[in-house]
């Protein structure tokens, strides 16, 4: 009986968002990107013991979502609308609230037993770097602003001004993924999860945000999305995981087997 409500529950959430998902779709194109990213992560998050066990797995799920769609929206200039009732501005505000319910109680349950606040820590740096992604994804954060202002505020010839620029945002590429690789690991550490499955979390994680941001890329005509930054991207995570692993001592195995013993 339970698995029959989980599985009208499951479709009828699923029926429920891609009604969501074509109405937003028609105000904000491409809105199904973000959405696709938060359903990939939803399904790493989910295979994921240690989560299970804080009760944390759905609602950064959601966070996750609803974060990276909200600002995704911010960032598009709306179209006009097939329903009369559904104005751009009032969709944006009802993702944004939406976002606010989720995380609240992503907060309130992660920081409020001592358990899951390690947890809950390391996941704010992901969170927050999603929801900046989903702003300069876009055509915002394209180079040509930055040329731009290199150019006519220091007097940067275009082809210096192009070289630094690349340089920086490939570093910041590096560094960037990197960062949210290690502390999504360190996630996994905090979960008493093994230190394998805390690097295959991580990667995971970090490569569908890394799909997500040069999918996004592609549908700016100021921008063009690159296999070779996911490649950069998935360099940065694994590097900045493996070698800040290094220093992060596993969970003792006799501990997981006397858990797994106990359960």
């Amino acid at each position: 009986m339970r698995l029959v409500l989980r599985s009208i529950a499951f479709l009828t959430g699923l029926f429920l968002i891609t009604v969501f998902g074509v109405v937003v779709n028609d105000m904000f194109p491409w809105t199904w990107l973000p959405m696709l990213m938060g359903a990939t992560v939803w399904l790493v998050v989910s295979a994921q013991e240690w989560m299970k066990a804080h009760r944390l797995g759905a609602l950064l799920s959601g966070v996750v979502t609803l974060g990276t769609t909200f600002f995704y929206c911010l960032s598009c200039r709306p179209v006009q609308a097939r329903l009369p009732l559904m104005a751009p501005h009032v969709a944006l505000t009802g993702i944004g609230i939406a976002f606010v319910f989720v995380l609240v109680p992503f907060l309130l349950r992660g920081f409020g037993s001592q358990a899951s606040r390690p947890i809950a820590a390391w996941f704010l740096i992901p969170i927050t770097a999603v929801c900046v992604l989903g702003y300069v994804s876009g055509g915002i954060g394209g180079a040509n602003h930055m040329i731009d202002w290199l150019i006519s505020t220091l007097g940067m010839g275009k082809d210096q001004a192009e070289t630094i620029i690349h340089i920086l945002r490939k570093t910041i590429h590096f560094t960037a993924y990197g960062t949210v690789g290690y502390c999504l690991f360190r996630s996994g550490i905090a979960g008493r999860a093994p230190k394998r499955t805390s690097v295959i979390f991580a990667l995971l994680i970090v490569f569908c945000i890394a799909s997500f941001d040069e999918l996004r890329q592609t549908t700016a005509p100021n921008r063009t999305g690159s296999v070779w930054d996911v490649a950069l991207d998935m360099t940065g995570a694994t590097t900045f995981v493996l070698v800040g692993g290094l220093a992060v001592p596993g969970t003792p195995r006799k501990r997981r087997l006397v858990k797994a013993g106990t359960l």
